[in-house]
C-alpha cells in the first residue's frame, strides 16, 4: 500500500473511516470523500497525526453528485497526486425500513443517487487518473441483499442489485482492454450504526469491528489479486485465500 493513492468515499465513519485509517498505516496517501465536514476533518486529522502520508478532503454531497463534479474530482486527483491507484465506493445509506407499497420517492431517490448512480459517476469519471497506476483498482461495496430481494430493504437491495451488475459490466468491458481490476465486496455483518439501524435489537458485541476488514482491502490491492478470475467476495471468502 506504500504511496498508493486511494479515494474512500463516506470516509467520515464506520468502515470508510476505519479502512481510510488502516489504508494511511500501510503508507497509501487517502483522499477522503464525503459530505460530512466535522467527520471528515477528524478523520483527516487522526491521519496526520499518526502517519506520515498525504491525506485530501474532498467535500461532496453524494445524492446531488453530477457529471461536471465528477470530472472536477478526477482533475484534482491528477493535480495533487498525479494518477489514482484506487477507488473503494464504500459510502452508502439504509434509506428506511419499508414495504415497496409503502415507499415514498424522495426516500428511493436519495437511495438510489447516493448508493448507485454515485457510484456510476466516479467510477467512470476517474478512469483517466486511474490508467496513471500500475495496478488500478475499482471495488464496490455490496450487500447480501444483492443477490436476493429480501422484504423491507426497499430502496436498499434494488441499488446493491444494481451495483452488483454495474460492476460485473464495467468488469466485461474495462478488464479485457486495460489492467483495471474491478471488484465486487459484501463485508458482511459489520459493527456500523448502519447494521444498528437495521438490526435494533442485536448484539453489536457479536459482530466483527471494521477494523477486521483491513486485510480485504489490502488483498484487492495486491499482487496476487491480479490473476483472479473472480469478482463477488464475500468476507468469508478470505478464509479460502
Amino acid at each position: 500500500m506504500q504511496n498508493k493513492n486511494i479515494l474512500i468515499s463516506g470516509s467520515n465513519k464506520g468502515i470508510g473511516k476505519e479502512i481510510s485509517l488502516g489504508m494511511s498505516l500501510k503508507g497509501a496517501n487517502v483522499i477522503l470523500l464525503g459530505r460530512n465536514s466535522e467527520g471528515l476533518n477528524n478523520t483527516y486529522d487522526l491521519i496526520n497525526e499518526k502517519y506520515n502520508t498525504r491525506p485530501l478532503i474532498i467535500e461532496c454531497d453524494l445524492e446531488t453528485l453530477n457529471q461536471t463534479q465528477a470530472t472536477e474530482i478526477n482533475n484534482e486527483i491528477i493535480s495533487q497526486y498525479g494518477h489514482l491507484d484506487g477507488l473503494i465506493n464504500n459510502a452508502s445509506v439504509l434509506g428506511k425500513m419499508s414495504m415497496l407499497s409503502e415507499y415514498d420517492h424522495e426516500t428511493w431517490s436519495k437511495v438510489i443517487n447516493i448508493n448507485l448512480t454515485a457510484s456510476f459517476l466516479l467510477s467512470k469519471s476517474l478512469l483517466p487518473a486511474l490508467s496513471g497506476s500500475t495496478l488500478p483498482r475499482i471495488i464496490f461495496t455490496s450487500s447480501g441483499v444483492a443477490k436476493k430481494g429480501k422484504a423491507f430493504w426497499g430502496a436498499y437491495a434494488v441499488s446493491k442489485a444494481a451495483t452488483k451488475s454495474m460492476a460485473e459490466i464495467f468488469k466485461d468491458e474495462l478488464e479485457t482492454t486495460s489492467n483495471l481490476k474491478i471488484f465486487n465486496f459484501d463485508p458482511g455483518a459489520t459493527r456500523t450504526s448502519m447494521r444498528a439501524f437495521a438490526y435494533p435489537a442485536e448484539d453489536p458485541s457479536t459482530l466483527k469491528n471494521p477494523q477486521e476488514l483491513q486485510k480485504c482491502y489490502e488483498w484487492f490491492f495486491s499482487k496476487e489479486s491480479e490473476s483472479t478470475n473472480d469478482h463477488y467476495f464475500t468476507f468469508d471468502s478470505f478464509k479460502k485465500l
